[in-house]
């Protein structure tokens, strides 16, 4: 997978002539993004293009090549990867699509591809891809933009739209790689390579079909030991997995199956894709959580109660608070009010500031050996209530202790998305849109745990 990912030298065959604005020229897509390496554009229609010698053949390059990106019409795949062989490529990406994805002739087609890989070792990423992304060396051969970051996390997909909108499906990316139909480089091959690469801590993947499952299953209850490794895998439905057959040809199987076999192998399995963001978020940024006692911290005795019943519809539970705890709390509280967990510090808020109150439960409960991972909800005021404004506190608060235990906020109010941004400024505290993602968010470090510590 080097030569995918790390090239020195790269072939673009089929190259367009047309640059600029909406031309989709990868070449220049390459250039912009910062590619260090030598490119070599071949058409055999042009003599030049955006500046460089453009070649007739692959084979009249004269140069070693690391890898072919192939953009040509698919009734012509078969005799260029069959050049690239001539030619010492030893790597080649097939962009073009109606293979396996199309009719009867284009399987015809990628069974070629395939016999080729098998009797001349050349391997090939695709058909049906934007290949891959790699923001650590300033590497892409997609022809669509691509966001450029430096994040520890590594993707696997079978659709280029996930590296194309990351922040939609998994968040930040610093690697990359879609593999389309998965003629030959599979998600074994992209697992293994993500294993071990130093540049990334977190494996995230969408997939839509899985062969090589054996080995697979394998490799991936090794490795999810060592790197979180996040799963979706589309066509749970009927539908979904004729739509997955259509789109890549990939054979779904059986969905609880595959399911089963995957959270046995230690990964953390998601049901819908629109988790993807926000485990990452959490695995990324928050300490794991090493048991499943929660601590509520709330502005809202109403709000209080409904996060207590997605605690436990995760797996998740209330902590039985200290009297450490609750005596620290009830020093700042109207005699009349009861406190225990959610601990409601409205009271204690209207007695004396919001600052104060959160600050003393928030350290209680940080120094609670009952609690495990920490909730708060407060208010997200419009500008001019902004005394009520406690994420600096918060943060200043969490610092004083050690990354032993997850903090995150969910906010209500006017003003949530702005305050969201203050409360994750520093990378200790992580927010959430919703109650129920709060508490899902807390199982996924929970789970991570033991995961771990199985594999101790």
């Amino acid at each position: 997978m080097k030569n995918f990912f790390e090239p020195e030298n790269v072939a673009l065959i089929g190259i367009s002539r047309k640059s600029g604005p909406g031309s989709l020229n990868l070449m220049e897509r390459m250039i912009q993004f910062g590619f260090p390496g030598r490119i070599y554009p071949v058409n055999p229609n042009a003599k030049e293009i955006l500046g460089k010698k453009a070649y007739s053949d692959v084979r009249d390059v004269g140069e070693k090549i690391d890898l072919a990106v192939i953009s040509s019409p698919r009734e012509t795949t078969i005799r260029i990867l069959e050049d690239c062989v001539v030619a010492g490529i030893r790597a080649a990406i097939v962009v073009n699509q109606g293979f396996t994805d199309a009719d009867r002739r284009g399987n015809e087609l990628q069974q070629k591809m395939v016999e080729i890989t098998k009797r001349e070792g050349i391997r090939i990423l695709g058909p049906n891809t934007l290949g891959v992304v790699n923001n650590f060396n300033s590497f892409t051969t997609s022809f669509l933009p691509v966001i450029k970051e430096r994040a520890p996390v590594g993707l696997i997909c079978q659709s280029g739209i996930h590296m194309v909108a990351p922040a939609q499906f998994c968040g930040e990316i610093g690697k990359g790689v879609d593999l389309g139909n998965a003629c030959d480089v599979g998600f074994y091959d992209a697992l293994k390579y993500f294993g071990e690469d130093p540049d990334i801590e977190i494996i995230v993947i969408h997939m839509e079909g899985l062969t090589q499952g054996k080995a697979f299953f394998a490799l991936a209850s090794r490795l999810a030991k060592e790197k979180p490794i996040v799963i979706h895998k589309s066509g749970s439905s009927e539908i979904g997995a004729k739509a997955a057959m259509s789109h890549t040809g990939s054979m779904a199987g059986d969905y609880q199956l595959l399911k089963t076999a995957l959270k046995q192998a230690g990964v953390t399995f998601l049901e819908e894709a629109g988790q993807m963001p926000h485990a990452v978020k959490a695995l990324r940024y928050l300490p794991l959580m090493k048991g499943n006692r929660v601590a509520v911290i709330t502005y809202s005795g109403g709000a209080g109660i409904m996060l207590s019943d997605e605690v436990d519809k995760y797996g998740l539970k209330l902590a039985s608070l200290s009297p450490e705890t609750i005596r620290q709390v009830a020093e700042l509280s109207p005699d009349w009010m009861p406190l225990g967990n959610p601990l409601d510090i409205w009271p204690a808020l209207m007695l004396h500031s919001a600052q104060k109150a959160f600050s003393v439960a928030l350290r209680a409960v940080l120094n609670d050996p009952n609690v495990d991972g920490v909730i708060c909800i407060a208010i997200a005021p419009v500008p001019e209530l902004s005394h009520l404004e406690v994420s600096e506190l918060l943060n200043r608060v969490v610092g004083e202790f050690p990354p032993s235990k997850p903090v995150i906020v969910w906010t209500y109010g006017p003003n949530a998305r702005e305050v969201r941004k203050r409360y994750e400024s520093k990378q200790r505290i992580m927010t959430y849109p919703t109650l129920e993602i709060t508490a899902w968010a807390l199982s996924v470090l929970s789970h991570r745990f033991k995961i771990i510590k199985q594999g101790a």
